[in-house]
């Protein structure tokens, strides 16, 4: 069973958003045409590949995780997107799957062997093509130490490598070197619900992880984030980046 294994439906529901915008934006700013292939490695649930679809042609996601797979499959026909769907990690990716003009990776760098992860990019990434770093965060909204320390005193940190990536450490020595960052900031409401799913979405507090304190964790959590509702909804204030290298 993989780390993930317990959080893809939370992962799909739950996640810090990537608002219309920001794909949009990402897609302007990189000409994107729908004579395009498009990887998404490390896909998860499928969210990169799903917003950018419209975007481009193909469509390829790949990720270890099965669950991940389903859940990324199950996304695309509810949004009526064609995905091709790989059960693999990046690192082990064939030859033959050619080259793509765009590689698209959410949250996943600081979980992959730089080294077998180079090797495929540099041989799978189009000549003229780009890779896209991409995240979305919680900017400091007024519930945001509240909940992150909370969590953290839950959190169980077992094989966790640090999510913080200096993109050029990771691509030196490579061909590829980061030439731009496009920010989008999206704001809308969330439910405290909605946190506590987004909490159970990380690998760290995950079901899994929790076991038996999951209830527990949800009742704290609970406590911390209901004094700063307002009819049951928190404002909240996100920010979606994605580095460009080239």
């Amino acid at each position: 069973m993989g780390r993930f294994a317990t959080t893809a439906t939370f992962y799909t529901r739950y996640r810090e958003p990537y608002p219309p915008a920001f794909f949009a934006t990402v897609a302007e700013r990189l000409a994107l045409r729908r004579d395009m292939r498009l990887l998404d490695a490390g896909c998860g649930p499928g969210l990169l590949a799903i917003g950018f679809s419209p975007y481009v042609g193909l469509c390829v996601g790949v990720d270890p995780e099965p669950g991940m797979i389903r859940a990324a499959q199950a996304a695309a026909n509810q949004a009526g997107v064609e995905l091709r769907l790989i059960e693999a990690r990046l690192e082990d990716l064939s030859e033959s799957l050619g080259t793509f003009d765009l590689v698209t990776i959410g949250r996943a760098l600081h979980w992959m062997d730089r080294e077998g992860a180079l090797r495929v990019l540099d041989r799978g990434v189009a000549a003229g093509g780009a890779i896209i770093s991409c995240g979305s965060k919680m900017k400091a909204n007024r519930w945001l130490s509240a909940y992150e320390g909370t969590r953290s005193a839950w959190a169980s940190d077992r094989d966790k490598p640090s999510y913080q990536i200096d993109h050029d450490a990771w691509f030196a020595g490579s061909r590829f070197r980061v030439v731009d960052k496009i920010t989008v900031c999206h704001y809308h409401r969330v439910t405290v619900d909605d946190l506590i799913g987004r909490a159970l979405s990380k690998s760290n507090t995950s079901p899994e992880a929790l076991g038996d304190r999951r209830r527990p964790f949800e009742a704290a959590l609970s406590g911390v984030l209901k004094p700063f509702a307002a009819n049951g909804f928190l404002d909240e204030e996100i920010v979606s980046v994605a580095s460009v290298i080239r």
